[in-house]
């Protein structure tokens, strides 16, 4: 598959929450919630015939040995959030405060640099052995346009409204 029309009613695991179900379906997929611990043999038997994930979960699954055409959407970006309560911050200096947010959002753009990066030279490393071949997919513009009423709503299902509108002005 390469665009929207071959992955119509494509059978794909997703995750159990209803956001995931809801994007897969309007793209025009067959979304399927299965544990992740039982993907690979869910593919292996036609149960499903795709699944979705970074390169560290292929590699850590061995998903390339049942699946080995790794579609290219780049549908999703995986976010590591640092949490901790404001109630705790607060105790802390003002310099200190201000410390840990800045390791924080220096943490934060390293990290997303070192995953990025990481993936894609595990992608190379198992095409080049011949494991695993990347696709590129050509209708990401239209796959977002069809996802987008869906993320809204979900964003206002959720009273998120306002950190959704935020992230859309940063596109």
């Amino acid at each position: 598959a390469t665009n929207l029309a071959e992955l119509k009613n494509l059978k794909v695991r997703v995750q159990g929450a209803p956001i995931w179900s809801r994007t897969f379906q309007a793209i025009g997929m067959s979304p399927t919630v299965i544990a992740y611990n039982e993907v690979y043999n869910a593919i292996q038997n036609n149960v499903i015939n795709a699944g979705e994930n970074e390169a560290a979960g292929v590699e850590a699954m061995k998903f390339y040995e049942v699946g080995p055409n790794l579609l290219m959407t780049r549908h999703a970006i995986t976010i590591r959030p640092l949490c901790f309560s404001v109630k705790t911050l607060k105790k802390l200096p003002q310099d200190l405060q201000d410390a840990i947010i800045r390791a924080g959002k220096e943490a934060g753009t390293y990290g997303r640099q070192i995953e990025s990066s990481e993936d894609q030279a595990k992608l190379d490393k198992y095409a080049k052995e011949g494991k695993l071949k990347q696709v590129a997919f050509n209708d990401r513009a239209q796959m977002q346009k069809l996802v987008e009423p869906v993320m809204a709503a979900y964003a206002k299902e959720v009273g998120a409204e306002a950190i959704y509108n935020k992230i859309n002005t940063l596109k």
